[in-house]
């Protein structure tokens, strides 16, 4: 990207910082840098920001979500004011940008820090000695949204949040949190992985420390209860202006197990200290539980699953791609109202909001970088610009447990040493203890073999398919089976077509479609192209300028597609109300979804004569497995209308009226 000029500064408006945030015990204080920014996609008014030409736009943000940018593609340029503390000098800082769409190239003060590509993985520069302590500071951003990622919008700007951080000498860069369960016992054994840091002159001696409590089940406020271990000390000299890797391991006696259904989480909370005083403390949630691929399926925590999802794009009329948590928290209840339950979800990082629901709500992804489609210039073997992608995911995302595996990528051509050497880099490099698969559009086809498709790589046999025709995900699965008898197949994307933009829009051939796919029994599931529809202005897109492959539409309305899905992800094959009884009809081993449902309730309703509700209450289910026998239950009340079946967090999945 090419250097722009160093700003004038007279007269420049200083925009207010937002209130510093953390204790100065615990070693790290942080201010935001979200808010007003100045904006401009004028070249000629870079060079001075009290031009003409310059608008104001709010960071994080998508400047296509303003009427005057909504098409611009290229280069636009953010300015931005700012003051930093004088008491901050003597302390070592850092500016954090979590995510540019999609070259970035940051600008402190006239200087050049430097460039960052990839537009979803968040990136920092030291400013210690850059700043003006006490004085005002200026920070230009260009980011250029040229590249394209696939059929989605390519939705530009700075679309994640902005930080000061300002930390002592030593800090723990990140601890990376692991668990082995004991599924007979019941205890888990934690891993535990620190990345020290040292900005100092001299080598620190440290010691680092903690302790892990659970966390208050999703629904009430997260908080921390009482502490369940003790995470030993280990100590370390860190060389100065190094970094340093320690590792330790404690037991939690008695592990509340992390599950779809039962989405149970712990934090680990972390003291970096020197001679009694702390430098650095540190938290992160992380969940106890065992994930498997075998060549029969797909294991969590011992049991055999077969699970469906959605693909969910990051796109929004009014956020863009920025996730705020309301639509965050919209789209995956009403994933998970519909059934879903494991997924590949998206084609690059996903936002740390969306991962920390998930981890709240339970559910299962893989996690992928955006390398995809025939053309992507970036298909090399050892690349080390996807390589950079991988670790800045990883290292970010580890120790989110709604995350079951990692992806270097989606339908690419000339794949095969492409996804060998990345593979292999994150098992070596990065994790691995993670399973790791790609999402393969050509696997299925006549010419392809273990000798030249990845698959071969994969912990799993990811595949893209789209028809009309039921049979032919029968013949996709048959074919991956046996060509790679080793691996169970999941069905990264299914569908048939865009299915348009009407309420009344339905998925043709759903039920049958969902029925060849579940028909062998080695398939693990499928999850649906997708959840909801999205910009893009890629070839096929309609008229509206939005690609129309959802259940609900890009403003989240449901389309008959939607309630049609969820009686497919239904846990059960029937909820009824007939002859003075509630039944339930349990799923069998070899349907998709079959899972053991537990800690399930009934809510109930019944109506008086004029159609109010005279009553209602709930009915605690006991465990019920793929096989069992029918369960049935009286009528509570005469009247009842009405019933629900309700998963332990709260999301109806089945509905019956009488």
């Amino acid at each position: 990207m090419k250097i722009f000029a160093p700003l004038l500064l007279s007269g420049a408006l200083v925009l207010a910082l937002s209130h510093c945030s953390a204790a100065a015990t615990d070693g790290e204080a942080a201010m935001s840098l979200d808010g007003p920014w100045k904006f401009t996609i004028d070249p000629s008014a870079v060079a001075s920001p009290d031009a003409a030409g310059w608008d104001t736009v709010t960071v994080p943000g998508n400047w296509d979500t303003l009427p005057a940018y909504s098409t611009h593609k290229g280069k636009g340029w953010y300015y931005r004011v700012f003051k930093v503390p004088a008491d901050w000098k003597g302390r070592h800082i850092r500016l954090k940008f979590d995510a540019v769409y999609h070259d970035a190239e940051v600008t402190l003060n006239g200087t050049v820090l430097g460039r960052h590509e990839g537009g979803y993985t968040p990136f920092e520069f030291d400013v210690t000695g850059a700043l003006n302590y006490g004085g005002e500071n200026t920070v230009t951003v260009c980011a250029d949204n040229t590249t394209r990622r696939g059929a989605w919008w390519h939705w530009g700007g700075i679309s994640r949040s902005v930080s000061l951080i300002a930390n002592n000498d030593a800090r723990i860069v990140w601890q990376h949190i692991r668990t082995e369960p004991d599924l007979k016992t019941g205890s888990a054994k934690v891993f535990v992985k620190y990345k020290l840091a040292n900005a100092g002159d001299r080598p620190a001696r440290v010691s680092v420390a903690g302790s892990a409590s659970t966390v208050a089940p999703a629904g009430t406020s997260v908080r921390m209860l009482e502490p369940t271990a003790t995470v030993p000390a280990v100590q370390s000299t860190v060389p100065a202006r190094s970094e340093a890797v320690v590792e330790t391991s404690f037991v939690i006696p008695k592990a509340r197990l992390w599950h779809f259904d039962h989405p149970n989480l712990y934090v680990l909370a972390s003291r970096l200290t020197a001679d009694g005083k702390t430098l650095h403390a540190k938290s992160d949630r992380f969940g106890v539980r065992t994930v498997e691929f075998k060549s029969d399926g797909l294991y969590l925590n011992g049991e055999l699953i077969r699970v469906p999802g959605f693909n969910r794009v990051s796109d929004s009329n009014e956020a863009g791609n920025t996730e705020p948590d309301a639509l965050v928290r919209k789209d995956v209840d009403m994933m998970k109202q519909a059934g879903a339950v494991f997924a590949r979800l998206m084609h690059y990082p996903q936002a740390p909001n969306l991962l920390d629901y998930m981890d709240e709500k339970g559910m299962m992804l893989f996690a992928e970088i955006p390398v995809w489609g025939s053309d992507d210039a970036n298909v090399m073997a050892d690349n080390p610009l996807t390589k950079q992608w991988l670790a800045e995911m990883i290292e970010r995302d580890y120790n989110h447990p709604c995350i079951i595996g990692w992806s270097p990528g989606n339908e690419i051509a000339k794949h095969y040493e492409y996804v060998r050497t990345m593979i292999d880099f994150v098992r070596k490099n990065l994790d691995p203890y993670r399973p790791a698969a790609y999402a393969s559009n050509t696997a299925a086809r006549a010419n392809a073999t273990p000798q030249n498709d990845p698959v071969t790589f994969s912990d799993v046999a990811f595949i893209n398919t789209y028809s009309k025709n039921p049979d032919s995900f029968r013949k996709v699965s048959q074919t991956l089976r046996s060509r790679w008898p080793e691996k169970p197949v999941f069905y990264s994307e299914f569908g048939v077509a865009q299915i348009g933009g009407s309420l009344d829009a339905l998925i043709p051939n759903g039920e049958q479609i969902w029925a060849a796919i579940a028909s062998e029994p080695y398939v693990i599931g499928g999850a649906l192209w997708t959840f909801n529809d999205y910009r893009s202005d890629f070839k096929g897109t309609p008229a509206s300028g939005n690609r129309e492959w959802g259940v609900v539409t890009v403003d989240r309305q449901p389309k008959a597609a939607y309630e049609q899905v969820r009686r497919l992800y239904s846990p059960v094959r029937s909820l009824a109300i007939a002859e003075g009884k509630i039944r339930i009809e349990p799923r069998a081993p070899s349907d998709i979804p079959s899972y053991t449902l537990r800690g399930y309730r009934l809510s109930w309703a019944a109506a008086a004569p004029d159609g109010t509700v005279k009553s209602r209450g709930t009915i605690p289910l006991p465990d019920i497995k793929p096989g069992d026998p029918v369960w049935e239950t009286k009528l509570p009340d005469p009247g009842v209308s009405e019933v629900g079946l309700v998963t332990p967090g709260g999301y109806e999945v089945a509905t019956s009226t009488k």
